[in-house]
């Protein structure tokens, strides 16, 4: 089999989405699911039964582990986005899952302890679903757990209670992404609730999940799933990798993807106590910019940004060549230590001095990350998918944000 993209499989997708059987895996889907479309648009990815078990097989115990070894007892809050999506469907299987839906069977154990209960989720309205949201949260005061995908999902909901520290005393364990653009998000919140452990969520895409927190709340990678790992036109297995180095993950999964090219990158950092590679999230590699011959990567522009408050994004200015450093208002993020970071890629320094790429332009924006997710809401993402991330490709944000 050859290594492909989601584009390479369109004509099987094709089949699968016209009610064939037996295209792509055993049977037809029983669920679809779109991507954010970060890059290239969002995609439409079938589910068959066995390959949403790997997602239930994957983070079930992850889940378990996590409340044993915590000693959670009391209420839990699992990340829960209002219903903003357009019911949709492909023939009769329905495009969307609910966030609980990767739980299988425990979500009917979660609903009996859940402090805001999932018929939240059904509130197409935001603001409706916040108020919501906040009206269950501040009566949780055994509290104890807080599972959700976004840290910038979890701090928007705090900046509307009074003293969430208080309110929730018993507080054990805070779980979301910790890595790549997440980083200085999560340690936002973990500083906000300094009396709960933070445990940084593996990697799970639409497509698969790649890594699970371990007992030491490392990433490993799970079994579910077969893998395996490029770099530099080479394809590696796991017992192959050198630690330090960045692969990008090709999966193979139940729901019919074969040595598909996740988009992800990870760096291996050597084996976990079980035995099981260690990797870390360190940005998308799909998710790159080449206006003039640059090639900025998100994991390296996210490195440039490093020490920019808030959430900060580099985009393309809407005319021309060159990109504009959006920042949250008052941030004074210093301009030129950026442009002088950018400028460790020889090719972005190359473009500057010729004058093919105009100076790094920076704008500041009221609420920019609400607004940046209003953006993604209206393109069908859930709320608490949406993740920060710190470069766009597309020439159209400047007015979306603007």
């Amino acid at each position: 089999m050859p290594v492909v993209g989601h584009g390479d499989l369109r004509p099987w997708m094709e089949g699968v989405e016209r009610g064939e059987s037996d295209v792509l895996f055993a049977g037809r889907p029983i669920a679809y699911e779109r991507t954010g479309g970060s890059s290239g648009g969002a995609k439409l990815i079938p589910y068959s039964a066995e390959g949403l078990g790997d997602f239930q097989r994957a983070l079930l115990p992850w889940l378990a582990g996590a409340v044993r070894s915590h000693g959670v007892i009391g209420r839990a809050y699992l990340s829960m986005s209002p219903a903003t999506r357009a019911p949709e469907r492909v023939g009769e299987v329905p495009v969307g899952l609910p966030d609980g839906a990767y739980l299988g069977q425990a979500a009917a154990i979660l609903a009996a302890v859940t402090a805001v209960p999932f018929d939240v989720a059904a509130i197409p309205d935001v603001a409706r679903w916040r108020a919501e949201t906040l009206k269950h949260l501040a009566r949780a005061e055994d509290l104890e757990l807080i599972s959700v995908w976004s840290p910038t999902f979890l701090l928007r909901l705090l900046d509307d209670l009074a003293d969430p520290r208080s309110i929730w005393p018993r507080l054990k364990l805070l779980s979301c992404w910790a890595s790549g653009a997440s980083r200085p998000f999560a340690a936002a919140l973990a500083a906000r609730l300094p009396h709960a452990h933070l445990q940084p969520k593996g990697l799970l895409s639409t497509e698969c999940v790649v890594t699970v927190p371990d007992e030491e709340d490392r990433p490993v990678l799970t079994p579910h799933g077969f893998f395996e790992f490029e770099r530099e036109g080479r394809l590696h297995l796991a017992d192959e990798l050198a630690r330090g180095s960045v692969y990008q993950v090709v999966a193979t999964t139940a729901s019919g993807l074969y040595r598909y090219r996740t988009g992800d990158l990870v760096c291996y950092e050597g084996s976990a106590r079980s035995g099981l590679p260690v990797l870390e999230f360190v940005g998308r590699g799909e998710l790159a910019s080449d206006l003039v011959g640059e090639k900025l990567s998100e994991p390296f522009v996210t490195r440039c940004l490093e020490g920019v408050a808030g959430f900060r994004l580099l985009v393309p200015e809407p005319e021309g060549d060159g990109y504009v450093l959006v920042t949250e208002a008052g941030s004074h993020a210093d301009i030129e230590h950026v442009e002088l970071r950018l400028s460790g890629n020889p090719q972005y320094a190359y473009a500057r001095r010729l004058g093919q790429l105009k100076a790094l332009r920076l704008l500041e924006v009221e609420r920019l990350f609400e607004r940046y997710a209003e953006v993604q809401l209206q393109q069908g993402m859930r709320l608490g998918d949406i993740k920060p991330v710190a470069l766009r490709n597309e020439r159209t944000w400047i007015a979306s944000l603007a």
